[in-house]
Parts: structure tokens; sequence; C-alpha cells
């Protein structure tokens, strides 16, 4: 093992437990601050609620096995973590970034003048649009559990060479990193779009108050900042994970190092959209504010 790489294993032992507070504190708070009731009249903050529980849960799974790793345990390196390994550090972030494609498409939907679109957004529709996605994109990910073999030889977990997993992969590759990225910059784009060429007022719903248009506006804007933060710290990892799964040849102590450092700046967006929404929205830095009052209390 490179020096580099024994270096980066160390700074875990510091790191994650800071990530781990920071990220688990604030995607509580956020949580709280979602469920409020200023802000849950809207269906995208429900969407953003259950990307804060995936992130809660991934890092719960990805804090404590980045530690034990620089300890040099790794619990994917025995024959029953390795089927478990990849499927329980892999499925949140995808549904996580599926929560944020929702999330767009719900303020598309909420901008658009098509008062059709704009009807499609209710509470039932949207508890039901999460249970469902949740479920598929457990299925899909579940072949993670039989790609990967343990090696008693080398006592390590190695994935499989064949045709279908290179598809399974490949499509990996496909759906997170470009088809994801693709759909959440087309409806933030049409987003912005349909903000910037029609009055809130004319399309958002009659029943809504003017403070309910004023969330409205507010949750795009928090949401558009969220996705641009979001596809620039995660796309590193992205990029090297795929290269080490095609080319082998690549998990090289030097390169996995970089993939661990990548791992976590990819960690950073699961807290920076909090810091994030207190920026863009007057409503969330409110309800914060209202919040902490009452802890103190």
């Amino acid at each position: 093992m490179s020096v580099f790489y024994d270096q980066v294993l160390k700074a875990n032992i510091f790191i994650q437990p800071l990530l781990f507070i920071l990220i688990i504190v604030t995607n509580i708070l956020k949580i709280r601050i979602l469920s409020s009731r200023a802000l849950r009249i809207s269906q995208c903050s429900h969407y953003l609620t259950s990307y804060a529980v995936f992130s809660i849960i991934y890092t719960c799974l990805l804090c404590p096995t980045q530690v034990i790793r620089a300890l040099y345990i790794g619990w994917e390196d025995t024959s029953i973590g390795c089927h478990i390994y990849f499927f329980a550090l892999f499925t949140p972030p995808y549904l996580s970034r599926a929560m944020l494609i929702l999330a767009s498409f719900d303020r598309y939907c909420s901008s658009s003048k098509i008062q059709r679109l704009n009807l499609t957004s209710t509470k039932r529709a949207t508890h039901k649009t999460i249970t469902l996605t949740t479920i598929l994109i457990i299925v899909y990910m579940s072949p993670m559990s039989f790609i990967y073999y343990y090696d008693t030889t080398t006592a390590t977990c190695r994935q499989y060479r064949n045709f279908l997993v290179n598809v399974f992969v490949f499509s990996q590759a496909i759906v997170y990193y470009t088809l994801a990225p693709i759909l959440m910059i087309i409806f933030g784009i049409l987003t912005i779009m349909n903000i910037h060429q029609y009055s809130l007022i004319r399309i958002t719903l009659k029943s809504y108050s003017t403070h309910g248009r004023r969330t409205e506006r507010q949750l795009a804007r928090m949401l558009l900042l969220q996705i641009c933060s979001h596809l620039i710290l995660t796309t590193p990892f992205g990029v090297l994970y795929f290269m080490n799964a095609f080319n082998p040849a690549t998990r090289t102590p030097n390169i996995i190092a970089i993939r661990y450092i990548c791992v976590m700046w990819t960690q950073c967006d699961y807290f920076l959209s909090f810091f994030l929404y207190i920026l863009s929205g007057s409503v969330y830095r409110e309800q914060l504010c209202r919040l902490l009052m009452r802890c103190r209390e």
C-alpha cells in the first residue's frame, strides 16, 4: 500500500465522525423544518424530506464503514458481507437522487401554466410515488448482492466478470450519472423558464394564499441550488467508480485513495443543502428560528 493511501485512511478516523454528526444533525433539523405547517403544504417538501431520510440512512452505514476501513477492517471482505456491502451502500444514494428528480419534476408542475400538470401534485399521489419509486429502485439495485463473490484464496470480495454484469454496471452508469442528471437539469431549466415567463399568481392554484405562493417560489429556488451543488459534489466519485468497475487495472492504491477522497467530497452534499436552504429561503429561516426558540423554552 502507498503512503498516500495510508494517509487518506487515517484522515477518515477524524473526518468521518465530524461528517456523521454534521449530516445527522442538519438532516434531522431539515426534516423538522420541512414538516412544519408553513412548508408541508407543498408536495416538494415531502420529496425533500425523503431525501433527508435516505441521507441519514446512508450516513449511518457509510461513516462507520469508513472508520473501520481506516483500521484495515473491511466488512465487505467476508462471505456474507460481500453480498450485502455494495447493495447497502449504493442503494441509498440512488434513492436520494431519485427524490431530487421527483422534487424537480414537482417544481416544474407547480410552476407550469398548464393546470392539468399542476393538479397532478397532491399529497396522496406524492406518498404513492415515493413508495413506488423506493420499491422499484430497491428491485433494480438487488443484483448488487449477486455480482460480487468472496474469493477464499485472497480473502477479498471480487466482482464477477461476464456480459450480464457488464450490462448491469453499464446501466448504472447510464441511469445514475447520465439520465438522472439530464432529467434534473431539464426540469430545472423548465422551472426557471416557467417562473420567468408567468406570474406565480396566475400559475398556482387559486386556493393558495399569498404566503403559499411565496413558499412555492422559495422551494423552487432552494431545490435548484441543491441540484447544482449535488451534481458538482457527486460527479467525481461516479467517474472513478465506473472507471474502476470497467477497468480493474485502475484499482491501484493511489486511485483508490483518490476515490475515498471523492467519497468524502460526496458526503458534503448531504449537509450542504441545509445551509443552502437557509441562505436562499426566508420561509425556511423563519421556521428554523421558531424551532430553535421552542427548543430553548
